[in-house]
């Protein structure tokens, strides 16, 4: 044997441990890049499934619009049973004396408070009429001998009731559901169960599809289209007087669809830190938002526009 037992040098040993540490830093940056794409790749999937099952629920309800009203297929601010309810006067006489009724129950822009800040998201109502005996409304509650009442579904976003510590003000997409008959003075069910269609949406924005008497086609966002009705009374004939003749509702355009615009967000982080996401301010429908509150805090969730386009098939009439 030798006289000294052979070893590393401390040289050997100081080169040895900085290759060492050289991997384990490139294991760590592997390691923490799949773990943000896991993430990333939770929360894209988590948003997709939240907004096709809510915005396919949504869409279905909205279709129903202008069902069987009576409305002769017209659906405007002026004509009672229009499938979109825009005035109080959509509503029967009997219905005209329930409080609140042209500011809680009807078609509102800039209604409901949401992650802006402010009251920036819209409240959406519909009424229809069921063909069926049976029905079940947005509030998944079952309605007896449906076919002899008219349902009214509102649409509205609202803070959900538990909020987590450390994160945003979350919101949900809400519907309230009831009814009225013929000759009622009340409609059952409102402000009673409402109940969550899609979690997590921080902004809900309408834009209505009209078609002008001349066969022209655009939208209007729900306070436009009262602007729009409001120039085009004063401005035919016969129509300026208070109050409008009922004859003087085709003179105003007629809404065939309705764009379903909805801001989701993510339920977990994307992200230990905020420079994952940058975006604050987001372009809905015509509209570009901000969100409020703690940015750093909001740049640590995924958030995207949803939209979607819904035919009214039941109206179709002439405007």
């Amino acid at each position: 044997m030798n006289k000294y037992q052979k070893a590393f040098t401390l040289v050997e040993l100081m080169i040895a441990l900085a290759l060492g540490l050289l991997v384990v830093a490139a294991a760590m940056s592997i390691y923490l890049a799949s773990q943000k794409s896991v993430l990333l790749q939770s929360s894209l999937d988590e948003l997709r499934q939240n907004a096709n099952f809510g915005m396919k629920l949504l869409a279905h309800d909205v279709r129903h619009a202008n069902l069987n009203t009576g409305s002769n297929l017209q659906i405007n601010s002026m004509i009672v049973g229009s499938g979109i309810v825009l005035k109080p006067a959509n509503f029967p006489s009997g219905l005209q004396s329930i409080a609140n009724l042209g500011s809680e129950y009807i078609s509102l822009g800039n209604k409901d408070l949401d992650s802006t800040g402010t009251a920036h998201s819209d409240r959406l109502v519909i009424q229809f009429r069921p063909s069926l005996s049976t029905f079940y409304n947005c509030e998944g509650q079952e309605v007896m001998d449906a076919n002899t009442k008219t349902i009214v579904q509102r649409y509205y976003v609202k803070p959900v009731t538990r909020q987590i510590a450390g994160e945003p003000t979350s919101y949900a997409l809400y519907c309230d559901a009831g009814s009225y008959t013929d000759g009622a003075t009340t409609i059952d069910g409102l402000d009673n169960s409402a109940q969550q269609i899609m979690q997590q949406v921080d902004a809900f924005k309408v834009r209505l599809g009209v078609r002008y008497k001349n066969g022209t086609l655009g939208y209007l966002r729900v306070p436009e289209y009262s602007t729009k009705a409001r120039e085009i009374l004063t401005a035919a004939s016969g129509c300026s007087q208070n109050p409008v003749p009922i004859s003087c509702a085709s003179e105003l355009p007629n809404i065939i669809s309705v764009e379903l615009n909805v801001l989701v967000r993510s339920t977990g982080k994307i992200g230990a830190n905020a420079t994952t996401n940058a975006q604050l301010s987001y372009q809905i429908a015509d509209r570009t938002i901000t969100l409020a509150g703690d940015a750093e805090k909001n740049k640590q969730y995924l958030r995207q526009v949803i939209s979607q386009v819904v035919a009214l098939r039941n109206g179709v009439g002439t405007s």
